[in-house]
């Protein structure tokens, strides 16, 4: 049996049967193997033939739509894909699965995209051309009234900005891997800009056919100041779409105030929503994304979330694995049931309305009524006292229950032009189309930052007993510079009895966006006190008994964040960077530093299996 169940492993095969045996033996081939390691039922049909209609939008522009039907059907429940991405084989894998079992499938090259007009501009035409897609397949003969739409990644933002506008009444669910409808938190992290995924993408995807040569794009665009011409520097002309992002680091830009954006973040609230099945990566950019839109979906009792320790990809990462479940960004053992439950009538082989959860360090997954679950909040406090017994390569402060009495403070220097570098985590997506020039994600064995003075380390007491992080932990600092602003990073780390470093999350805040909901750019005064409070990437971690938990500071994570350059003007516009004195105040009766960790009040064992 052919088992070549990778993103890069399905495309290489196809790509080379299609060369050599032929394409419709590969094809059959890895149905088969989806079929049987997914345990799907038999298959009941056999795929037709292709055909393709230019469809008109309501501005004129064709969009170039392929059909793909079972063989000898005529009329079928259709699975909408909206698509950006010049891999044809590979999309195409998807409507091939889904007419196996007797759906239609309905591939479209997104506006400015491939064999379709007008201009590419990301996300921006997907609502309005979604919207008009819909209609279009409603009125069609070929469909029984019965609609779904698909998409991982950026296929599953034209599907939700699909229904972002007016609903056909056709339309009976959504299905979404790997994306979600607020952005905010993923184009930004207070100001920071993403680059591992962002200006990765877009030295990928900057014209209508994309670019042979991401990687020096992007080497190109990382290396030139100020940062707001990089473009021109990589492509030789500016790249609006990207220009917008950069403006859009603060949360009053103007691409959160587009109409299209507007209508995408509310989606999840419309009563009238259909149910949707969504999967989401603890290591994937887009997680913060897919939370946001599970927590506030009207239909969330009728929906399902499926989370798993995976990548962008739908792979596990990095030095720790989860035997129980199965790597796939698709879930297809979720997904076709459920797209013929919602199509065709079939029973559901599961309860709606449940999150199935398979976290880093669990054995298999567990089925919860929520996420996050129940959690109680464990303070840790930062302390200057020598973590007492801690493993590692070199010394650290420690972590404890009780804060220092007396105040007292910890200082270093920060210089833009060296900054940390980026080690595993969840932020990237340049490891999958840049090969080694992206930062490995998810939990890298850590290098310990013994050589640098610009991070300082702090160890907790080992685990009595398992302990089980689930959510959003946040990390308050009270913070001096030198610097108009600056930022502030923050990594967890699971530290075992050899000393070996994990990484779990991590985040980060600036001096002019110090919490999450500060409206606006603050001023800071240099030398003056402000309390940042750090929000870490949401996780599903156990820690062993035994280990410890680490907290390493700095103010850089680069790559995977833009490196701020301590001035007051944005970053992107900075050609000169400025050395800041960063001082983080600890102990004292109000308003310590402190970590703040969700904790469930007892470890559960896996429930389910994750396929």
């Amino acid at each position: 049996m052919l088992s070549v169940r990778s993103f890069w492993g399905q495309l290489f095969v196809i790509l080379l049967g299609c060369c050599t045996v032929g394409c419709g033996l590969v094809r059959n081939a890895i149905q088969e193997d989806r079929r049987s390691s997914n345990s799907l039922p038999d298959f009941t049909h056999r795929p037709g033939t292709w055909r393709t209609e230019a469809v008109r939008m309501r501005d004129g522009v064709e969009l170039s739509t392929r059909i793909l039907l079972p063989e000898g059907v005529e009329r079928a429940p259709v699975v909408l894909i909206r698509n950006p991405y010049d891999l044809g084989p590979f999309i195409e894998l998807s409507c091939d699965l889904f007419v196996r079992y007797g759906l239609g499938c309905v591939l479209q090259d997104v506006r400015g995209r491939m064999a379709s007009g007008g201009e590419w501009w990301p996300l921006v035409n997907e609502v309005a051309d979604g919207e008009d897609t819909l209609r279009w397949l409603a009125r069609q003969p070929f469909v029984d009234g019965n609609i779904a739409l698909y998409g991982v990644s950026y296929l599953g933002g034209t599907a939700l900005a699909a229904v972002a506008g007016e609903l056909p009444v056709e339309v009976k669910t959504v299905a979404v891997s790997v994306f979600g409808t607020n952005l905010q938190e993923v184009v930004s992290e207070r100001g920071l800009f993403p680059h591992e995924l962002l200006t990765a993408w877009a030295a990928f995807m900057p014209s209508r056919r994309g670019n042979r040569a991401p990687g020096e794009a992007y080497r190109k665009m990382l290396e030139h100041r100020p940062h707001y011409e990089a473009d021109v520097a990589a492509f030789g002309a500016p790249l609006p779409f990207y220009r917008e992002w950069l403006k859009a680091l603060e949360p009053g830009g103007g691409l959160w105030q587009r109409p299209e954006t507007v209508a995408l973040r509310r989606l999840p609230e419309r009563l009238g929503v259909p149910p949707m099945i969504l999967i989401g990566g603890f290591d994937d950019p887009f997680l913060p994304a897919t939370l946001h839109t599970w927590e506030s979906l009207a239909s969330r009792e009728r929906s399902m979330l499926v989370l798993g320790p995976w990548n962008h990809l739908g792979m596990q990462s990095g030095a720790l694995k989860n035997p129980g479940i199965k790597d796939d960004m698709n879930q297809w053992a979720f997904l076709i049931p459920w797209l013929r439950h919602a199509l065709q009538g079939v029973p559901l082989p599961y309860e709606a309305g449940r999150v199935v959860v398979a976290g880093h360090g669990d054995n298999g997954a567990r089925v919860l009524p929520a996420w996050p679950p129940a959690t109680r909040e464990q303070v840790l406090f930062l302390d200057t006292a020598p973590a007492e017994g801690a493993p590692g390569a070199c010394a650290s402060s420690s972590l404890s229950g009780q804060s220092p009495v007396m105040p007292v403070s910890l200082s270093y220097r920060y210089d833009p032009a060296e900054p940390w570098r980026s080690e595993g985590g969840g932020r990237g997506l340049a490891f999958a189309i840049l090969g080694r020039q992206g930062t490995p994600p998810g939990p890298v064995v850590q290098t310990w930052p013994c050589a640098r003075q610009d991070v300082l380390r702090f160890v907790g007491t080992p685990a009595e007993s398992e302990m089980r992080i689930a959510g959003r932990a946040r990390l308050r600092l009270r913070v001096r510079s030198s610097a108009e602003d600056t930022a502030f990073v923050a990594k967890l780390v699971d530290v075992d009895e050899k000393g070996r470093a994990l990484h779990v999350t991590d985040g980060a805040a600036t001096l002019r966006l110090p919490l999450e909901d500060t409206p606006a750019p603050i001023p800071y005064a240099p030398g003056s006190e402000r309390e940042v409070e750090i929000d870490f990437r949401p996780t599903a971690w156990v820690l062993t008994k035994g280990h410890r938990l680490g907290l390493w500071v700095s103010s850089s994570n680069y790559p995977m964040l833009s490196a701020h350059l301590n001035t007051a003007r944005p970053w992107y516009e900075e050609t000169t960077p400025v050395v800041a004195a960063q001082t983080i105040e600890l102990g004292g009766t109000e308003g310590a530093s402190r970590l703040l960790l969700p904790v469930e009040p007892q470890a559960e064992a896996p429930t389910a299996s994750v396929h």
